[in-house]
């Protein structure tokens, strides 16, 4: 059929093709061509993934019930302030770790005892090594900061309770320095240096 159509039609190219070439033809043309070929909707959507790290569930829970009942007036441990300046954190990102520092002494608290200070150490080098990924890929604070968020809950909207536990999480290894970067000693806002 093939042969007969090029032969009865010279000014048209025909060719063969088969599903893999068929579909990489179709991978080509944006959303809006490929529907309209197929006269029907493609249901695309992003991938909603829940909790991102199961071992920082039982945390997170712990936290959950823990927060409400720690006092949020307290003073800030002793984090280094600087160390938001020098990361560039500022705005509601700030506020975040902020509030977070507050309650940060309860992630201490859950991973006090034997077992549980390996298992700290082996969530903080996680956390570590994924900074370190993320910062390769993105250069603004607040997008690493969110990446990091997606980490420990996945990308699906939680509930308001388990965003603020794990901002708190966040702050914790922020504090510890496994997170963002340490200013270098002496370093002072505004003389052009950042992480």
């Amino acid at each position: 059929m093939l042969s007969e159509a090029a032969a009865s039609k010279p000014a048209l190219h025909f060719e063969q093709m088969g599903s893999r070439r068929l579909w990489h033809e179709c991978m080509q043309l944006d959303q809006v061509t490929a529907e309209d070929v197929l006269r029907c909707e493609i249901p695309i959507k992003e991938m909603t993934f829940g909790i991102g790290m199961d071992d920082l569930e039982p945390l997170l829970k712990q936290l959950q019930e823990l927060r409400t009942s720690s006092d949020p007036l307290m003073p800030l441990p002793d984090v280094r302030i600087e160390k938001l300046d020098f990361n560039r954190l500022e705005g509601e990102a700030r506020e975040d770790l902020l509030r977070g520092m507050r309650q940060a002494h309860l992630v201490d608290a859950f991973y006090a005892g034997n077992m549980r200070e390996l298992e700290h150490d082996e969530v903080a080098q996680g956390f570590r090594v994924y900074y370190e990924q993320v910062r390769r890929d993105w250069d603004d604070p607040e997008d690493v900061l969110w990446q990091l968020q997606m980490y420990v809950l996945g990308n699906a909207q939680p509930r308001p309770k388990v965003l603020r536990a794990a901002l708190v999480v966040l702050a914790h290894f922020f504090g510890r320095c496994d997170i963002f970067e340490a200013p270098p000693t002496g370093w002072q806002p505004g003389i052009g240096i950042s992480a």
